[in-house]
């Protein structure tokens, strides 16, 4: 499983479709962008960890977001 860290970004704009993706997360393999977490979990240092799992190649990995800015 690998580790990614989310980011705060504007809606972007996906090529293949020219949809936006809404700020979801894209798997890391296939690119396959990804609707709901496998598990979510708040830490008390004010971040949220999801786990993903793709559904097209079966991929999985975890991002990880603060909750409250520094």
């Amino acid at each position: 499983m690998s580790i990614q860290h989310a980011c705060n970004v504007d809606v972007a704009v996906t090529k293949d479709f020219g949809r936006p993706d809404f700020g979801r997360p894209k798997c890391p393999r296939c690119g396959s962008i990804l609707l709901i977490a496998e598990e979510s979990e708040f830490n008390v240092k004010g971040r949220i960890r999801h786990a993903w799992a793709c559904d097209d190649c079966a991929h999985e990995f975890v991002t990880s977001i603060p909750l409250w800015p520094r």
